[in-house]
C-alpha cells in the first residue's frame, strides 16, 4: 500500500520533508507508532504518554507525502493529524 504511493510519483530532482503532530488514543499509541514506522521515509522523533507523536516524512514530491499521510490519517487509533512544516528543495538549484 505505501510502496504504491512512493513508486507512483518518483522525481529525481526534488526533495521534500514534512513534519507532523499526531494525537493517538493512548491505548492505541503503539499501534499508531507501528503504522507510522512502516511508512517509507517516516521517522518518529518524539512521543508522549498522552498519545502525542511528532514525526517527519521525507519523499521525492509533495504528492507522495500527501498520499502517505492519507494512509496514516485513516488509522482507527488516530484522533488527529496536523501538518507543522514542509520544506522543498530542488536539487538542480543546489548544484
Amino acid at each position: 500500500m505505501f510502496e504504491q504511493a512512493v513508486n507512483a510519483e518518483q522525481k529525481d530532482t526534488e526533495y521534500h520533508v514534512a513534519s507532523f503532530v499526531a494525537h493517538a488514543i493512548p491505548a492505541n499509541l503503539e499501534e499508531v507508532q507501528q503504522a507510522i514506522s512502516l511508512v517509507p521515509g517516516a521517522e518518529i522523533h518524539a512521543t508522549s504518554d498522552i498519545g502525542k507523536i511528532v514525526f517527519t516524512i521525507e519523499a521525492a514530491s509533495q504528492k507522495i507525502i500527501g498520499r502517505l499521510i492519507d494512509e496514516i490519517r485513516h488509522h482507527a487509533g488516530l484522533l488527529n493529524l496536523a501538518p507543522v512544516y514542509h520544506q522543498f528543495l530542488n536539487e538542480e538549484s543546489n548544484q
